[in-house]
């Protein structure tokens, strides 16, 4: 079972050098509908959104759950600090007993920028600092080397593969686990 996050049911923004990590606002739809809906992104994510309206759907959700004692999702938008733009996302989920998933995602017009790295840290500490996680795991679909690179500079390791796992609607394949304990999450060099 996973237990209710009341004293925090809005997450206070995170920096990085470049981006204002903050939860969805109904006002990011658009900007998240501009890169979420692109084939190239949709790539490597298994809950693909088709369209604006579906967008603008899954924004309401989250919006919607910060007012559940319940709430166990963090979604939060990386808005780039010098334009204002919401140019990717992370996503922080309590899976219970000190379990936490996050993942990571970037408009394709910036990647290999080290935006996903400044993303990927900072929902690494989000799970460990402010949600007290005990450990935290990502899934990546076999085939985003990007996402393997990214995940082992942060500091998780590879931990196990799953070969029959749903990669997109109606679809199976092999995805790999990384993941990194609290100690180890306080033994990383700054």
């Amino acid at each position: 079972m996973v237990r209710p996050m009341a004293e925090l049911l809005v997450m206070a923004e995170v920096e990085t050098p470049h981006l204002v990590l903050r939860e969805i606002e109904r006002e990011d739809a658009d900007e998240l509908a501009a890169f979420m809906t692109q084939p190239r992104y949709q790539r490597h994510i298994a809950h693909r959104l088709r369209d604006g309206t579906m967008v603008q759907d899954f924004v309401r959700r989250q919006v919607a759950a910060r007012n559940d004692s319940r709430r166990h999702v963090f979604h939060l938008a990386a808005e780039e600090k010098m334009s204002g733009d919401v140019v990717g996302e992370g996503f922080v989920i309590n899976h219970g007993n000190g379990s936490f998933e996050i993942g990571w995602g970037v408009h394709p017009a910036m990647w290999a920028m080290g935006l996903g790295t400044e993303i990927g840290r900072a929902v690494l500490a989000v799970a460990f600092e402010r949600l007290k996680a005990q450990n935290v795991w990502s899934k990546v679909m076999d085939g985003n080397t990007a996402s393997a690179k990214l995940a082992r500079r942060i500091g998780m390791k590879h931990l196990t593969s799953h070969q029959d796992h749903p990669t997109s609607p109606g679809q199976r394949g092999q995805v790999h686990v990384f993941g990194m304990s609290v100690s180890d999450y306080y033994d990383l060099p700054y």
